[in-house]
Protein backbone atom coordinates (compact mmCIF):
# COMPACT_ATOMS: atom_id res chain seq x y z
CA UNK A 1 0.00 0.00 0.00
CA UNK A 2 1.10 3.37 -0.66
CA UNK A 3 1.46 5.70 2.17
CA UNK A 4 1.08 9.61 1.95
CA UNK A 5 4.44 11.39 2.60
CA UNK A 6 3.59 13.11 5.93
CA UNK A 7 5.69 16.78 6.15
CA UNK A 8 8.12 17.00 8.97
CA UNK A 9 7.31 19.22 11.90
CA UNK A 10 10.99 21.24 10.32
CA UNK A 11 8.74 21.52 6.91
CA UNK A 12 5.80 22.78 8.39
CA UNK A 13 7.04 24.96 11.11
CA UNK A 14 10.11 26.92 9.28
CA UNK A 15 10.00 29.44 11.75
CA UNK A 16 9.86 27.03 15.05
CA UNK A 17 12.96 27.87 17.38
CA UNK A 18 12.60 31.68 16.70
CA UNK A 19 11.04 34.62 18.39
CA UNK A 20 10.27 38.00 16.50
CA UNK A 21 8.78 40.59 17.73
CA UNK A 22 6.28 42.59 15.53
CA UNK A 23 4.97 46.22 16.39
CA UNK A 24 2.07 47.68 16.07
CA UNK A 25 0.71 43.74 16.17
CA UNK A 26 -2.95 45.09 17.76
CA UNK A 27 -3.88 45.98 14.53
CA UNK A 28 -3.75 46.34 10.62
CA UNK A 29 -0.79 44.97 8.93
CA UNK A 30 1.31 44.30 12.31
CA UNK A 31 -1.58 41.61 13.40
CA UNK A 32 -1.92 40.15 9.84
CA UNK A 33 2.19 39.86 9.92
CA UNK A 34 1.67 38.15 13.64
CA UNK A 35 -0.61 35.88 12.69
CA UNK A 36 1.69 34.81 9.31
CA UNK A 37 4.49 34.59 11.38
CA UNK A 38 3.15 32.77 14.58
CA UNK A 39 1.50 29.86 11.56
CA UNK A 40 4.86 29.31 10.27
CA UNK A 41 6.07 28.37 14.10
CA UNK A 42 8.11 31.79 15.22
CA UNK A 43 6.81 32.61 19.03
CA UNK A 44 5.44 35.76 18.56
CA UNK A 45 5.97 39.16 20.43
CA UNK A 46 2.65 41.28 20.02
CA UNK A 47 3.73 44.38 20.73
CA UNK A 48 1.28 47.64 20.73
CA UNK A 49 1.12 50.84 22.48
CA UNK A 50 -2.46 49.74 23.44
CA UNK A 51 -2.31 46.82 26.44
CA UNK A 52 -5.76 45.90 25.19
CA UNK A 53 -5.29 45.45 21.62
CA UNK A 54 -1.93 43.58 22.31
CA UNK A 55 -3.87 41.60 24.76
CA UNK A 56 -6.25 40.77 21.66
CA UNK A 57 -3.80 39.69 19.38
CA UNK A 58 -1.59 37.44 21.42
CA UNK A 59 -4.99 35.63 22.75
CA UNK A 60 -5.78 35.27 19.33
CA UNK A 61 -3.03 33.29 18.40
CA UNK A 62 -2.52 31.34 21.43
CA UNK A 63 -6.10 29.89 20.44
CA UNK A 64 -4.29 28.84 16.94
CA UNK A 65 -1.60 26.95 19.07
CA UNK A 66 1.04 29.57 18.66
CA UNK A 67 3.41 30.95 21.05
CA UNK A 68 2.46 34.42 21.86
CA UNK A 69 3.22 36.95 24.45
CA UNK A 70 1.41 40.63 24.77
CA UNK A 71 4.08 43.69 25.36
CA UNK A 72 2.70 47.05 25.72
CA UNK A 73 4.97 49.54 24.18
CA UNK A 74 4.75 52.67 22.41
CA UNK A 75 7.93 52.27 19.80
CA UNK A 76 8.31 55.99 19.22
CA UNK A 77 9.44 56.43 23.14
CA UNK A 78 12.97 55.72 24.05
CA UNK A 79 11.99 54.44 27.65
CA UNK A 80 9.49 52.31 26.72
CA UNK A 81 11.51 50.46 23.36
CA UNK A 82 14.02 49.95 26.25
CA UNK A 83 11.42 48.01 28.48
CA UNK A 84 10.21 45.77 25.46
CA UNK A 85 13.51 44.93 24.73
CA UNK A 86 14.22 44.20 28.32
CA UNK A 87 11.50 42.24 29.11
CA UNK A 88 11.78 40.12 25.58
CA UNK A 89 15.29 39.62 26.22
CA UNK A 90 14.57 38.07 30.04
CA UNK A 91 11.83 36.49 28.90
CA UNK A 92 13.84 34.41 26.30
CA UNK A 93 17.23 35.37 26.38
CA UNK A 94 17.52 36.09 22.63
CA UNK A 95 14.97 37.51 19.73
CA UNK A 96 15.70 36.22 16.35
CA UNK A 97 14.04 39.31 14.66
CA UNK A 98 11.91 41.89 14.38
CA UNK A 99 8.63 43.67 12.19
CA UNK A 100 8.25 46.96 12.93
CA UNK A 101 5.38 48.65 11.45
CA UNK A 102 5.76 52.30 10.46
CA UNK A 103 3.07 52.45 7.17
CA UNK A 104 1.36 55.67 9.26
CA UNK A 105 1.33 58.87 7.50
CA UNK A 106 -1.28 61.72 6.98
CA UNK A 107 -3.80 61.58 4.09
CA UNK A 108 -3.74 65.48 4.51
CA UNK A 109 -2.56 67.10 1.16
CA UNK A 110 0.87 68.70 1.48
CA UNK A 111 -0.16 72.11 0.50
CA UNK A 112 -2.93 71.86 3.29
CA UNK A 113 -0.57 70.04 5.59
CA UNK A 114 -0.21 71.67 9.39
CA UNK A 115 3.08 71.69 11.24
CA UNK A 116 1.39 69.28 13.56
CA UNK A 117 0.14 66.37 11.32
CA UNK A 118 4.07 66.75 9.82
CA UNK A 119 5.52 66.58 13.06
CA UNK A 120 3.52 63.86 14.72
CA UNK A 121 4.53 61.39 11.01
CA UNK A 122 8.10 62.01 11.69
CA UNK A 123 7.63 61.37 15.56
CA UNK A 124 5.24 58.02 14.89
CA UNK A 125 7.15 56.38 11.84
CA UNK A 126 10.84 58.03 11.50
CA UNK A 127 11.67 58.30 15.36
CA UNK A 128 9.94 54.94 16.09
CA UNK A 129 11.79 53.37 13.45
CA UNK A 130 15.15 54.63 14.53
CA UNK A 131 14.85 53.89 18.23
CA UNK A 132 14.12 50.11 17.74
CA UNK A 133 16.29 49.74 14.87
CA UNK A 134 19.11 51.59 17.03
CA UNK A 135 17.70 49.29 20.29
CA UNK A 136 18.59 45.91 17.85
CA UNK A 137 21.96 46.92 17.10
CA UNK A 138 22.72 47.08 20.66
CA UNK A 139 20.65 44.29 22.62
CA UNK A 140 20.48 42.11 19.40
CA UNK A 141 23.25 42.34 16.64
CA UNK A 142 22.43 39.59 15.51
CA UNK A 143 18.87 39.62 14.53
CA UNK A 144 17.38 40.87 11.48
CA UNK A 145 14.67 43.40 11.13
CA UNK A 146 12.01 44.24 8.46
CA UNK A 147 10.16 47.45 8.05
CA UNK A 148 6.44 48.67 7.00
CA UNK A 149 6.64 51.61 4.99
CA UNK A 150 4.15 53.88 4.16
CA UNK A 151 1.66 52.30 1.40
CA UNK A 152 2.78 53.45 -2.32
CA UNK A 153 -0.36 54.41 -3.45
CA UNK A 154 -0.04 57.82 -0.96
CA UNK A 155 2.02 60.33 -3.15
CA UNK A 156 2.03 63.16 -1.28
CA UNK A 157 5.58 64.93 -1.19
CA UNK A 158 5.98 64.36 2.70
CA UNK A 159 5.06 60.64 2.37
CA UNK A 160 7.50 59.71 -0.55
CA UNK A 161 9.79 61.52 1.59
CA UNK A 162 9.47 59.19 3.92
CA UNK A 163 9.32 56.46 2.42
CA UNK A 164 12.61 57.83 0.84
CA UNK A 165 14.54 58.46 4.21
CA UNK A 166 13.27 55.00 5.58
CA UNK A 167 14.86 53.00 2.65
CA UNK A 168 17.85 55.34 3.22
CA UNK A 169 18.09 54.14 6.58
CA UNK A 170 17.34 50.69 5.58
CA UNK A 171 20.44 50.63 3.02
CA UNK A 172 22.81 52.63 5.19
CA UNK A 173 22.50 49.82 8.06
CA UNK A 174 22.60 46.98 5.34
CA UNK A 175 26.54 48.28 4.43
CA UNK A 176 27.02 48.27 7.89
CA UNK A 177 26.32 44.31 8.33
CA UNK A 178 22.79 44.53 9.58
CA UNK A 179 20.43 42.52 7.86
CA UNK A 180 17.39 44.44 7.37
CA UNK A 181 14.58 45.15 4.61
CA UNK A 182 12.12 47.22 4.15
CA UNK A 183 8.60 46.37 2.36
CA UNK A 184 6.36 48.79 0.58
CA UNK A 185 2.66 47.71 0.76
CA UNK A 186 0.35 49.21 -2.31
CA UNK A 187 -2.44 50.55 -0.06
CA UNK A 188 -3.83 50.94 3.33
CA UNK A 189 -4.12 47.90 5.50
CA UNK A 190 -7.80 46.15 4.95
CA UNK A 191 -7.85 43.54 7.49
CA UNK A 192 -6.37 39.98 7.45
CA UNK A 193 -8.68 38.59 4.59
CA UNK A 194 -6.91 40.94 2.20
CA UNK A 195 -3.63 41.86 3.45
CA UNK A 196 -2.17 37.52 3.23
CA UNK A 197 0.27 38.89 0.74
CA UNK A 198 2.36 40.95 3.34
CA UNK A 199 2.29 38.50 5.57
CA UNK A 200 3.68 36.10 3.14
CA UNK A 201 6.17 38.40 2.27
CA UNK A 202 7.23 39.35 5.81
CA UNK A 203 7.50 35.29 6.19
CA UNK A 204 9.97 34.77 3.54
CA UNK A 205 12.10 37.61 4.77
CA UNK A 206 12.38 36.31 8.07
CA UNK A 207 13.42 32.19 6.96
CA UNK A 208 16.68 31.29 6.92
CA UNK A 209 16.87 30.43 3.38
CA UNK A 210 16.86 34.58 3.37
CA UNK A 211 19.49 35.51 4.95
CA UNK A 212 21.81 36.72 2.08
CA UNK A 213 18.70 39.00 1.50
CA UNK A 214 19.16 42.93 2.55
CA UNK A 215 19.27 46.54 2.40
CA UNK A 216 16.31 46.01 -0.20
CA UNK A 217 12.88 47.85 -0.53
CA UNK A 218 10.65 45.81 -1.77
CA UNK A 219 7.09 46.61 -3.42
CA UNK A 220 3.71 43.95 -2.50
CA UNK A 221 0.89 44.26 -4.77
CA UNK A 222 -1.75 43.31 -2.15
CA UNK A 223 -5.38 42.55 -3.17
CA UNK A 224 -7.84 45.85 -3.99
CA UNK A 225 -10.13 46.13 -1.20
CA UNK A 226 -13.85 46.08 -2.04
CA UNK A 227 -16.17 49.08 -2.24
CA UNK A 228 -17.30 49.97 1.05
CA UNK A 229 -21.22 49.61 -0.04
CA UNK A 230 -20.46 45.81 -0.61
CA UNK A 231 -19.51 44.63 2.54
CA UNK A 232 -23.23 46.92 3.34
CA UNK A 233 -25.64 43.98 3.54
CA UNK A 234 -28.15 44.48 1.07
CA UNK A 235 -31.39 45.49 3.97
CA UNK A 236 -29.07 47.98 4.78
CA UNK A 237 -28.90 49.27 1.38
CA UNK A 238 -32.56 49.23 0.26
Amino acid sequence: MTQTPTSSPIAAKPLADTVIAVSGAGRGFGHSIAKALGLAGATVVAIDPNPEAAAQTAAELERLGISAIPVKGDTAVQLEVKKVFDKILEIYGSISGLVHIADGVSITPFKKLTEAEFNEMLETQARSSFLVLQALMRRAPDAWATLVLPPSDNNEPHTRGLRAYLSGIVGGLSDKGVRVNALVPSRIAGGIDFDARLGESALSLALSASRGITGQTIGVKLSVLPERKKLIPREFLE
